[in-house]
């Protein structure tokens, strides 16, 4: 079970209502003197109407504090003779010890004072509770008794900050985890966009577009590098493999700037589909681009070229037109 302050007060009422109780059978038994039995009895019911009070009203913070004083005054005017003149009785120490559980230091302080100073006036001032050992006894065991409760309460107010600062650092720490999570989808979707924006990209650098049944036409735009000359080859075997393309026209007259790294590129593309059995026509041939060819010394040797795309398109389909049966009469036969 969970030691709280509400635990802990209810178990010393609990056993300071039964053993008054036990108490006060045991002084009923043994013939005391009838005004004992009788402070026994008020002792036992009152610490019974506490715990009760204490049960059914535990928020009520002042039912430790009656506990207390109540305590403190029944043992300071009822303890019997030989202990308020002759001897010094321990039952002293105990409204400071409940204090000590129960309340502060300051009420350990007080309810020993409370007692003590009762004791010394119920004897005159004079008896065991006047000598200067009796009072320096009381002295250091209250002193250890307000020392360890100083010492606890300083302890206990260590572990409350450690824990307020655990609490704040899993807090912190769960909020750094969503953000990163948040951070982590984020990321994840933006990487999903980029994908396909790339994806789009590489679609537009590398088009490839029937232009008839087996004719691919594939016109290129812009700068060519080594990474676009791979995504064009890639994407050009893929579509003549996928369509079974018969012929592909490249369109190079989109192209900027043509040096030796450029015309390498589209020779590499030209003979990497023609090994798939496909021909290969380059149109949009400029002057300055044929110029720049010659000067470089680049031989376009098995690779058709024509002027225009339309160009390609119409020699492509002349030679693949059936030949024209006649009859006799140089009629066309169906």
């Amino acid at each position: 079970m969970k030691m709280t302050q509400r635990n802990v007060t209810l178990a010393l009422l609990s056993f300071l209502t039964a053993g008054t109780l036990l108490l006060l059978i045991s002084e009923y038994f043994t013939g005391i003197e009838t005004k004992f039995i009788l402070y026994t009895a008020i002792g036992s019911f009152v610490s019974g109407i506490l715990l009760y009070i204490y049960w059914r009203w535990p928020d009520w913070k002042p039912t430790r504090y009656l506990v207390v004083v109540t305590i403190s005054l029944l043992i300071a005017l009822l303890t019997p003779e030989p202990y308020v003149t002759d001897h010094a009785s321990l039952t002293i120490f105990m409204p400071p010890a409940l204090a000590l559980i129960l309340t502060s230091p300051a009420w350990v302080v007080g309810s020993m004072i409370l007692v003590y100073l009762t004791l010394l006036a119920r004897a005159g001032g004079h008896g065991a509770y006047a000598n200067p050992v009796t009072l320096l006894i009381s002295v250091i065991i209250l002193s250890g008794m307000v020392l360890g409760r100083l010492i606890a309460d300083t302890a206990q107010h260590a572990a409350e900050v450690n824990a307020d600062n655990a609490e704040a650092q899993k807090q912190r720490a769960e909020a750094q985890a969503r953000e990163l999570a948040d951070a982590n989808e984020l990321m994840s979707h933006q990487l999903d966009q980029q994908q396909q924006l790339l994806d789009l990209v590489a679609t537009l650098e590398a088009p490839a577009v029937p232009l008839a049944q087996g004719v691919l036409f594939a016109p290129i735009v812009g700068h060519i590098d080594e990474r676009r000359a791979q995504i064009l080859t890639n994407r050009l075997l893929q579509d003549v493999s996928a369509q079974r393309a018969r012929l592909v026209v490249l369109d190079i007259s989109g192209i900027t700037v043509m040096d030796t790294d450029v015309a390498r590129a589209l020779l590499n593309t030209a003979r990497a589909i023609q090994l798939l059995g496909c021909e290969v026509t380059l149109s949009g041939i400029s002057a300055a681009i044929a110029i720049t060819l010659i000067h470089l010394g680049v031989e376009l040797t098995g690779i058709a070229t024509a002027r225009s795309p339309q160009e390609a398109l119409a020699r492509y389909l002349s030679a693949t037109k059936p030949p024209i049966t006649t009859n006799g009469n140089g009629k066309e036969l169906l």
